[in-house]
């Protein structure tokens, strides 16, 4: 019986101890995240674009995009695309993010899904999607963003 008892008690101080060790974003306040994108869509053509992010670093360690706004493309088409905000990115790691419930609105309907990501600390910090497909629509993205001011710890 004291064996049991001292493996329930194992068990609970484990459980207690493990969000000690989840990673999360800081600073907490705003930020801003700058650098290309792509998107295609089955029936039209790939655009390739620049793309400006606003968000939070929150209190819980997660980030929220409360803004997104694309530039270029042939015709400036990449106006067009828009992107369902606010939206949570998650710190898996100290490398590694996901993207909750990203959706695009238009000038095509894709997702929400969650999308993973490669994240890269430094001055600035590195924000990667190197290929992810947005279901439902088979949305194909990418995107190469540079973090001026937030880390993962």
């Amino acid at each position: 019986m004291k064996k049991i008892g001292a493996l329930f008690a194992a068990v609970a101080c484990m459980a207690m101890s493990g969000p000690a060790f989840a990673s999360s974003f800081t600073p907490t306040g705003t930020f801003s995240a700058t650098g290309s994108t792509s998107m295609s869509a089955p029936g039209f053509p790939t655009l390739a674009c620049t793309a400006n992010f606003t968000g939070t670093v929150n209190a819980d360690g997660t980030a929220t995009i409360t803004g997104a706004t694309f530039t270029g493309g042939l015709l400036n088409a990449c106006g067009l695309v828009k992107l369902a905000t606010p939206f949570k990115i998650v710190a898996n790691s100290t490398t590694s993010v996901t993207i909750q419930n990203l959706q695009v609105t238009a000038p095509v309907s894709c997702g929400p899904q969650n999308v993973s990501a490669s994240w890269t600390n430094g001055s600035p910090s590195h924000f990667d999607i190197p290929t992810a497909t947005v279901n439902p629509g088979s949305c194909t993205i990418t995107a190469h963003l540079t973090v001026s001011g937030v880390t993962i710890i």
